[in-house]
């Protein structure tokens, strides 16, 4: 609204009494409608007023809570520095949020680093073994990321470019907005490094000492075979002693008795020569002679005599063979090396089981067949070698006599032979039931044996094993089939190299 400048009464002529209420009435319309403003600017004044006091009071009040959540945040994280244990907090996309003081110093990450991504990159995150590297999408912290809270896993966390590092136990949970939503993943890493190098120690100490106690045991059990071994050694030792002793005895009578059946021979040739003579030439011989020729059958005995000693003479020669291969087995005077005819050792081996391989009222007999090769001197022990073919035609023989009933013919086979020039070759077969499977693995174990209480001490074979093996450098091997019959192979070397100090 414009408003007409007032005339100056001093300069302008005397107005109409018209003109002038006109004025009058546009002056207080005027006046009213400044009024009206003035009002209206007056509302709106106190309404800002209003409005800005209604603002400083809410800044006032957003400052103080702005001030007990910087306290709050900062008692916090004078909470989460003071727990010892590295801690990280990290948002949906892994960036992180906020790192603990212990941070850089436990677990290397340095201010340079932005997020967990980059931090797994960076450094070795490894499973509790050490070799195994934590794909980032299992990685608790990630796992929380997602929603997902984990407890108490074991990592192993490489210091880069160091090979040293820490184990931790590392729990991680999840934080949410108002509504109910994952904004990150919060994860504290207890170090339980000292506690995983005692586990470590312990371990190794633990498996130490069961070592430690396996080595013993091992030893308790050689010295245990030991022991047996020369128990054994020193039962054959005492044997050799007696049936050396038992072998001359018998042998300087005997010797005797076949020296002296000789000329006892001679001498009966003689007197039967002399009696047919005076036959001959007294025909009529007196009564009473003729009487007594008649009572003793002298016709008879003329022809018997000569029968009997002939009988007499083989087993006085029996005899002495039985002793010569008492004396041969015992080999009591060889118990250095000696190079031997391995075939003279089997033969008295024989001999001294005649009596088991001799049909008799309870069992057949056991029949050998000998394809034996041509064989030089072989350089060895010989009283061990024969106790090792003593062992091995004992097994094959109490095999067949407990096979006895389902063979009409048990037979063993021994063959000899050389090999490559080198060694020579010895095989003892039976034709038994043979060895189960399940136990043919076993057989040359000490102790084994599957003979009833009291028939055998499981010895008999271990002892030959390392007679074979150890002492004399060779190869001492058992083939079974069953219901076929088991074949032991011996190979020795003709020539030892073995330092008889040792």
């Amino acid at each position: 609204m414009s408003l007409s400048p007032l005339q100056d009464s001093s300069r302008q002529p005397a107005a109409t009494s018209e003109s002038a209420t006109s004025e009058v009435e546009q002056l207080r319309a005027q006046v009213i409608a400044l009024e009206q403003l003035l009002e209206v600017y007056e509302q709106e004044s106190i309404d800002k007023a209003s409005k800005l006091e209604q603002a400083l009071a809410d800044l006032h009040r957003h400052a103080q809570h702005l001030t007990h959540a910087e306290s709050a945040l900062s008692t916090l994280r004078s909470m989460l520095n003071s727990i010892g244990d590295p801690v990280i907090v990290v948002d949906q996309q892994g960036k992180f949020m906020f790192l603990n003081a212990f941070v850089e110093s436990v677990l290397g990450i340095s201010t340079g680093c932005s997020s967990l991504q980059q931090w797994a990159q960076t450094w070795g995150v490894y499973y509790s073994d050490q070799t195994t590297l934590y794909p980032l999408e299992s990685f608790p912290l990630f796992q929380a990321m997602q929603g997902k809270n984990v407890d108490a896993t074991e990592i192993f966390v490489r210091l880069a470019p160091s090979l040293e590092g820490h184990w931790f136990s590392l729990t991680a949970r999840s934080f949410y907005d108002q509504e109910n939503t994952a904004q990150g993943g919060i994860a504290v890493f207890h170090n339980i490094t000292s506690l995983k190098q005692t586990e470590i120690a312990l371990r190794q100490s633990e498996t130490g000492s069961r070592e430690q106690a396996q080595q013993l045991q091992q030893a308790l059990h050689d010295l245990h075979k030991m022991q047996t071994q020369l128990i054994q050694t020193e039962k054959m030792s005492s044997l050799g002693q007696m049936v050396a002793g038992i072998a001359h005895e018998i042998n300087n009578p005997v010797n005797f008795i076949h020296g002296n059946l000789v000329c006892v021979q001679n001498y009966i040739q003689d007197l039967i020569e002399f009696t047919e003579l005076l036959q001959e030439h007294s025909p009529q011989a007196i009564p009473v002679v003729q009487d007594k020729a008649e009572d003793i059958a002298l016709e008879d005995l003329l022809v018997d005599l000569p029968k009997a000693l002939s009988s007499m003479r083989v087993g006085t020669d029996r005899i002495r063979q039985i002793v010569l291969s008492l004396r041969n087995f015992s080999r009591l005077d060889e118990a250095s090396l000696k190079s031997v005819d391995i075939h003279e050792g089997i033969e008295s081996t024989l001999m001294i089981l005649q009596h088991r391989l001799k049909p008799n009222a309870k069992k057949a007999g056991i029949a050998i067949s000998r394809v034996y090769g041509d064989l030089p001197l072989v350089e060895c022990y010989p009283g061990q070698l024969n106790q090792v073919f003593m062992n091995i035609l004992s097994n094959a023989i109490d095999a067949l006599e407990s096979d006895q009933a389902q063979h009409s013919s048990s037979q063993i086979t021994i063959c000899t032979s050389v090999v490559d020039s080198q060694r020579i070759m010895v095989t003892i077969a039976d034709n038994g039931s043979g060895i189960p499977e399940h136990i043919q693995h076993r057989i040359f174990d000490p102790f084994f044996t599957t003979k009833p209480v009291g028939k055998g001490t499981g010895m008999g074979l271990s002892i030959s094993y390392q007679i074979i093996t150890a002492t004399h450098g060779g190869k001492l091997e058992a083939f079974s089939t069953p219901e076929q019959g088991t074949k032991f192979v011996i190979q020795i070397p003709i020539q030892q190299e073995i330092d008889e100090t040792a």
